[in-house]
């Protein structure tokens, strides 16, 4: 009797831990995910655009009209604020 009560008492211990580990918080994996922290500036610096913090009110200095134009473009999917 005495060795199913312990029996008992280490399987359910057993599933409380693995239960545990399972609810165990993790790092995001932001590397696969395409809206990640940080994806508007990457797309802007691959369209050759250095992203500058605040507002986009024109080419950052160096950068010409069209190329802004058209990273902007490419990159409008993953800019912040309301779609």
């Amino acid at each position: 009797m005495r060795l199913r009560m312990i029996t008992a008492t280490l399987a359910a211990a057993g599933m409380l831990a693995a239960c545990a580990a399972e609810d165990s918080p993790s790092e995001p994996d932001t590397s696969s995910s395409p809206n990640g922290h940080g994806s508007y500036a990457d797309c802007l610096n691959a369209h050759g655009v250095p992203a500058t913090p605040g507002p986009n009110t024109g080419p950052p200095a160096g950068v010409d009209r069209a190329a802004w134009d058209q990273a902007l473009k490419e990159c409008a999917s993953l800019a912040p604020g309301p779609g």
